[in-house]
């Protein structure tokens, strides 16, 4: 029988199986973004959100207002648009756990500022423009303005997406 000893104390390795798999279970479902229901908020169709015990709570701001790029045509007409208003691009993917997690928020500031164009681009349907771009990690938050990249904040961090967001849409 394999042990581990450390000490005077022998452990059996297959008495830590156990622990191991729920490790590994826990970094699996970071990994992948899957989290419980219970963990995360999910947006209701109506611009209103429940926190993990099914209560809803109103969202502060008007209705989302965030679009999907389907194409690059597309992508190529909404950065001329940025011309005439701040447009505000979410890169984000399927897979990605802290994109999921800022997604609410993102959506909640397009219904705050309507000043500004809000887009989200999948970096694995249209990867042309993750690349064009220079998008090398997820979330990354990108502002353009008359067509020029005029400002960037990589990572999920909320209050850093706020000032960003007020900074060129106020």
């Amino acid at each position: 029988m394999t042990c581990i000893c450390i000490g005077p104390v022998c452990i059996p390795v297959y008495s830590l199986l156990p622990f191991l798999l729920l490790f590994l279970q826990k970094m699996w479902s970071w990994i992948t973004g899957k989290q419980k229901a219970e963990d995360e908020d999910v947006q209701a169709q109506d611009g209103k959100t429940t926190d993990g015990n099914g209560d809803l709570r109103k969202r502060k701001g008007g209705p989302a207002n965030v679009i999907t790029m389907k194409s690059t045509e597309m992508w190529k007409e909404h950065l001329v648009m940025s011309s005439e208003q701040p447009l505000i691009v979410d890169f984000t993917a399927t897979w990605c756990g802290p994109c999921k997690r800022i997604a609410p928020l993102f959506a909640e500031l397009s219904g705050r500022y309507p000043r500004g164009i809000f887009v989200k681009v999948d970096v694995d349907e249209l990867d042309d423009v993750m690349s064009e771009c220079g998008v090398r990690a997820m979330p990354t938050f990108q502002v353009y303005k008359y067509q020029k990249k005029a400002d960037e904040l990589v990572g999920a961090n909320p209050g850093d997406l706020e000032k960003l967001v007020a900074r060129h849409c106020s």
